[in-house]
């Protein structure tokens, strides 16, 4: 009777372990600092139709749009005519996060102010991506990534095409 009731605590506390490890593994990447509609206002300066360059990249052509106050919907471009969209993606708040999401990926804010907001993987992504505003009619994409072994930086220049 002593050596099952061992093997059944051993059982459980293996299988406890094994649990808290797998949800400390699901929450990889989970902004710990909660936000709020306010904190959400500050991006207010990113919207309308930006081009962005890099040097060695294509240039991008996206258009960022407040659908209310928890929500930017995002469009992405062919090219400087904006008239072929590419994808969507979108950039809210809830339940205290903000999050990005493009495709099946998503990505956490982990801190944002009146300059920018700076985002990190949780879903079906491995980037960090910053958002850093310059001037009305300009702001920096920052993209760091680690896919290959080692860190890559693009940083795009974004510039106002027209104003919403």
């Amino acid at each position: 009777m002593k050596t099952l009731t061992r093997t059944l605590l051993f059982t459980c506390t293996v299988l406890v372990t094994s649990t808290v490890s797998l949800c400390a593994q699901s929450q990889r990447g989970q902004p710990k600092t909660p936000f709020g509609l306010s904190d959400f206002a500050k991006l207010h300066w990113i919207e309308g139709n930006w081009e962005g360059t890099s040097p060695g990249q294509p240039d991008v052509f996206e258009q960022y749009r407040f659908t209310n106050d928890s929500t930017v919907e995002i469009t992405y471009f062919a090219d400087s005519t904006f008239g072929r969209q590419t994808g969507s993606g979108r950039v809210y708040v809830t339940v205290g996060r903000i999050y990005h999401t493009f495709g099946p990926s998503r990505w956490g804010a982990s801190n944002v102010d009146a300059n920018g907001i700076y985002f990190i993987p949780q879903v079906n992504a491995r980037n960090t991506f910053a958002w850093t505003m310059q001037s009305p009619d300009s702001w920096t994409a920052t993209l760091r990534s680690g896919a290959s072994g080692r860190e890559r930086v693009t940083v795009y220049q974004m510039k106002r095409v027209r104003r919403p």
